[in-house]
This record gives C-alpha cells, structure tokens and sequence, in this order.
C-alpha cells in the first residue's frame, strides 16, 4: 500500500486523528498521538481494540514505509507476507502435494506424512483475500491413481528453497477453526539436513493446535539423533477462559543462539535451551537456516480418533478454516546469528539385509557393520537429491579408513540407478584421501553412495568399522 505522509509532525491532538493518507483515500490513525505513525500506533491499535480493516491499513502503510520492530526491540523485518494480493505469492511459497512423505527424488519414504494423516494436500485447498490467506481443510472424496482415495483434503505450503533463516523472531498472526480431527500448524524445518535425517537436524514447531481442545496450543522442538533415537521438548500455553484458537492470536518464536523462546500475543510461556544433536556440539541442531511451514491436517497421531482417524461430524456444517493474517520474520540486530559451518558433509542411512549403522559426528561419518548383509547395497551412507546440471562437473572428496581391509564402491547415481560415476576402492586401517571428478549430461537430483555391503565377500570379513571425513561436495 503506498501512502504520502502527511505534513503533522508538529501537530498535537487530544485523541487519535489521522497522520498520514493512503492512496485509496483512507486515513492512517496515529494512536499514540505522537504526530507520526509508527510501530508503536500498531501495538496501541491492538490493546485498543481496532478493527480488523484498520489493523490491516496500519501494518500495510508501515510496511510500505520500511517500518521494523520498535527500536528497542532490537529486531529488524527481512521477510514477510502480507497477502495483500489475490492468490498465494509463489515466488515465496510452495505446495508440498498429496499423503506420501517422498525423498528428494521423489521415492516413497511413509504415507501419513509420517504422522497417520487422513488428508491429501492439494494446490486447490488455498484462497488469499483482504489481507488473508486461508487454507480449507474439506471432508471429499479424492482419488490418485498413484496414491490411492482420500476423504479429505487440505493443504501445505512451505518456504523451502525460497526463504529461510538462521535465528530472529518468527511471527505469524491466525486463527483456526475448531473441531475433532483437526490440526493446524505453524512450524520449521532446516533447508539442510546437516546433521542427518529426522530429527538430528531438528523441527521448530511454533505452534500446533488440537482442534479438539482449541482452549491450548503447544511449542516444540524435536532434536537428538535420527529416528527412531530422536526426542523432544514441548509446553502448553493456555488461552484464558473463553478465549482459544478460533480467535485471532499472534504466535511467535524469538530464536537465539543456544536459547528459543515462545510467546502468543507477546506472552512468554516457553524457553528452551537443553538440546543436542547426537555427535555434533552444541548448539546443534539449531544453528543452521531453516524454512517456514504453515499446513492444516485432518486425523493423525496428534488428534485424531485412536491416533489415526478423521472425525467426519466436525465436517458436518461444511470445510473448515486455518486463516494466516501474515507470516513476518525479524532478525536481531547487533548481533550476528550465522549457520555453523560443516567440517564434514552427513551421510543419511541405508541399510537393506544387513546389521549396521550410520552415525554421523564432529567431521566425519562413522559406519559400524556386524553384518554386511548379501547385497552390494546392503550398507550404505548417501549424499542423496544433489541438485546437478547439464555439462556441470562436480567433485566429491573425502578421507576414509576400515578397521578390517575390504573394497567400497562409490557411485554417483539418479533416480533410474543410472551410474555416473562408479569406483571400487580398497579401504585399509590406514586413513586414505579420494577425490573425484563427475560430469552430469542433464539437469536432475542425484545420489552420491558410499556402498559397504557385500562387495568382495565383505560379509565373510565379520564386524569392522568405516570411517569417513571431511566428506565435501562441490
């Protein structure tokens, strides 16, 4: 919204009278009578009850006059949505699509999203109107010829590859219906997993709601190592009596280094500090950039009947609501908040017939195996979904030993298997340096393996231990 400012800074009134004038012709209200609007007028707009029109004038005329938090707040805006248009702004957001969880070549991880939900996400679930995007959470009948039929539907949208970030404060102002089954989510995962798989890399949730207990709202984090070793923190806030998730509230993280705080219109109610991630040193998990996620589920572990189920009757009067008034992230001024670098790429898992595990630590990769298994494949650690293009030549090197001698293959593959780069190595006690050149002939998402299965009867070996460091990709 562009506005001229009004000449009257040195005006003096005894009640709020409009300071400013936008260009549709509607006035901005100074309501600390200060004779300027600023972010202090939107904090009195608020306390003072102003309308949800006059809340949404206010903070497009700051917006668009570069306003940031108060001063002594010490916080400075970098992004944020507004949903002043017509349809979701895609040059911020994506649509994360249907009930599979998938990897990053689009491989099928788990259904559910991981979490036994009922819903299939669509691009059809989200409408952005006056200042408000809403995401519809509707009891249909969906069917896909890959995924299977679906009752319900919703949406999940994310800032992935578009915006993330290391620390400051995350505000999201919303409202949600309320109903059994029902579970909205304001929450963050990292743009890297750098420490591993899920949850050594860790999630911020903001905020998820029970739609069966609107009265509450909890703030997580999920950290440790990789699942099934990993864990959480997480506390309750509870709306006053009469008061819950169906109304308008501000959620908000404040995220430092070494210290998360949570707060819902500004009152604290949750500090955490006492995390890890298994191997690496603190603050890890949570020192690295991460991206913003806003979607409603339907059923699930977290409120859904027996831990699975959709409750059809709360879809009895027709689709319900998750409304994002905007999504805004500040960054501390005075102090730089930047991700730890990485000594060493981490290496996901896979292990197929085999007994092994892969851990990643301080600068290197440690794989214990007590039984390679019969298949090449058997054990491996994988760079996966390596984003490549046409004619790009890239270069992985490393440091590796092996307690016992026995050969490794190195592969650079794409969706299909397809090898484009495939070296047999033979590991010894002694600590070895590797670096290799790979060209790709189209753009695709490729996995880099490190194959410790059965190659060379490595099984007849017995238990042994592979270490690799330094691991970069370029």
């Amino acid at each position: 919204m562009k506005c001229i400012k009004a000449l009257a800074a040195a005006l003096v009134f005894a009640a709020a009278v409009p300071v400013s004038v936008c260009a549709d012709g509607t006035a901005v209200m100074d309501y600390n009578n200060d004779g300027i609007v600023d972010i202090f007028d939107m904090v009195s707009a608020r306390k003072g009850g102003a309308s949800e029109s006059e809340l949404k004038r206010l903070s497009g005329f700051l917006l668009g006059n570069g306003a940031e938090a108060a001063p002594e707040d010490g916080y400075k805006l970098i992004w944020s949505d507004e949903f002043s248009g017509n349809s979701l702004d895609m040059d911020k957001w994506s649509y994360e699509l249907g009930n599979w969880k998938l990897d990053d070549n689009g491989n099928y991880v788990t259904n559910g999203w991981g979490n036994n939900e009922q819903e299939f996400y669509t691009d059809k679930n989200t409408t952005v109107k006056d200042g408000v995007l809403t995401i519809a959470a509707r009891k249909e009948r969906l069917a896909d010829e890959v995924q299977g039929t679906y009752d319900y539907t919703s949406a999940r949208i994310n800032t992935a590859h578009k915006f993330s970030t290391c620390g400051g404060r995350i505000e999201v102002r919303a409202r949600c219906d309320s109903g059994k089954s029902l579970w909205p989510a304001i929450w963050m995962l990292p743009e890297d997993s750098a420490y591993g798989g899920w949850a050594a890399s860790g999630e911020i949730d903001i905020m998820e709601g029970w739609g069966s207990t609107p009265e509450k709202i909890c703030g997580t984090i999920h950290f440790g190592g990789q699942w099934p070793n990993n864990t959480y923190l997480t506390n309750d806030y509870k709306f006053p009596e009469g008061d819950g998730t169906q109304n308008w509230h501000t959620y908000s993280i404040e995220w430092e280094r070494g210290e998360i705080r949570w707060y819902v219109d500004g009152n604290l109610y949750s500090t955490q500090t006492d995390w890890y991630s298994d191997g690496f040193s603190y603050p890890a998990p949570f020192d690295q950039n991460f991206y913003i996620i806003l979607n409603f589920a339907v059923g699930g572990h977290f409120d859904g009947i027996d831990g699975i189920y959709a409750e059809p009757n709360t879809f009895a009067d027709g689709e319900k609501h998750f409304n994002i008034d905007y999504v805004r992230v500040y960054e501390k001024t005075g102090s730089q908040f930047v991700p730890s670098e990485m000594s060493s790429l981490p290496l996901d898992n896979y292990i197929e017939g085999a007994e092994a595990s892969v851990a990643n630590k301080e600068g290197c990769t440690v794989v214990d195996i007590k039984n390679a298994g019969s298949l090449e494949y058997a054990v491996m650690g994988l760079l996966r979904g390596q984003a490549v293009k046409a004619g790009e030549k890239h270069t992985v090197s490393f440091d590796i030993s092996s307690t016992a001698q026995r050969s490794m293959v190195l592969t650079a593959e794409d969706s299909a298997y397809t090898r484009y780069l495939d070296e047999k190595l033979t590991l010894t006690p002694e600590k070895k340096h590797y670096s290799f050149d790979v060209v790709f002939p189209s753009d695709m998402k490729a996995d880099i393996k490190f194959q410790l299965g059965n190659i060379d009867d490595a099984a007849a070996i017995g238990a042994h231990t592979v270490t690799i460091s330094d691991i970069s990709w370029e």
